[in-house]
């Protein structure tokens, strides 16, 4: 990012972690063993009241939820882990009103965990079988327990050499892999383009594409599958990123007038290997500055790096 002479930060990508101009926006979300993980930051002085308002929120939201036909009540019960951080609460409930309950098939139960640190909390949220309910806590308060905020507000926990985690936007969850873990986020906006947009998916997979992302555009082109649109290759090539010997491409696609830049870096995985997941980087963008968005998407991959190792 030197050459554009613009702050950073460092965003955590599951096992590894990136650098993304300050300018640029966030959205997306983690999954960590098959649980959705999403960090709050609250803005009140008293986090504790908030967390609280937040938590009585979100009951009386699971309070209100029609139940399953034959149920009484969406909630089923809430637990107070008082040992986890600074507080921890969950609700169990049932949050599928349309769910029927057949022969073998229990109803599914919905679980929703608030872990309060302090100025950065983290809501973990998972369902299935209503009769493994006490597995589905076991593996979320984990979760929790393992959690480490960062110290000062929209900052981020630290990176520790040797220590396997999974990295979040602010913290981390200091666990090794087991099974089902992704991260989609989204960047938007850069002073360069207020339309450009970079995706970032990981995901650990169970069975890898044999196809390649070169191979399959050759095929594409071959066969003219989007007839009307000029595409020009700008840059196709194998490149090494975060260790990985992934695929790149960038092209310039244009139709009825109107010219767009893509990008795209791909490398397809490892079975069920977290520090070798299926990862693909997208960018897209207007035609314009078509050497500084070059700059701009190498920067950011080459800023792209394992994390604790």
């Amino acid at each position: 990012m030197n050459s554009f002479n613009e702050p950073t930060i460092t965003y955590g990508t599951g096992r590894f972690v990136v650098d993304i101009p300050a300018a640029m926006s966030f959205a997306g979300g983690y999954h960590l063993r098959n649980r959705k993980i999403e960090e709050v930051v609250w803005r009140d002085t008293d986090t504790e009241k908030a967390a609280e308002q937040a938590w009585k929120k979100r009951l009386t939201e699971i309070e209100a939820m029609p139940p399953p036909q034959g149920v009484e009540k969406a909630l089923i019960e809430t637990i107070d882990f008082s040992d986890i951080q600074k507080w921890c609460r969950a609700v169990f409930y049932y949050g599928d009103p349309l769910d029927t309950e057949l022969p073998g098939i229990p109803l599914k139960g919905y679980l929703d965990i608030l872990c309060h640190t302090g100025r950065t909390d983290l809501w973990i949220t998972s369902y299935g079988k209503s009769s493994a309910k006490d597995f589905m806590y076991s593996k979320s308060t984990d979760i929790a327990r393992a959690y480490r905020a960062p110290e000062k507000r929209f900052d981020r926990a630290e990176v520790i050499d040797g220590r396997d985690a999974f990295y979040l936007r602010y913290g981390a969850v200091d666990l090794p892999f087991e099974y089902k873990e992704s991260v989609d986020i989204v960047f938007r906006k850069h002073p360069l383009d207020k339309q450009l947009v970079l995706t970032i998916n990981t995901r650990v997979v169970d069975k890898v594409n044999p196809v390649g992302m070169l191979e399959g555009l050759a095929v594409a082109l071959a066969a003219n599958i989007a007839p009307g649109v000029e595409v020009e290759k700008i840059r196709t090539r194998k490149r090494t990123v975060a260790g990985l010997v992934g695929e790149e491409m960038i092209l310039k696609a244009t139709e009825r007038g109107k010219t767009m830049l893509n990008f795209q870096w791909y490398y397809p995985g490892q079975v069920n290997d977290s520090l070798h997941p299926r990862m693909l980087l997208i960018m897209d963008a207007n035609s314009d500055a078509l050497e500084d968005k070059i700059d701009l998407w190498d920067a950011i991959l080459d800023s792209l790096r394992p994390a604790g190792r």
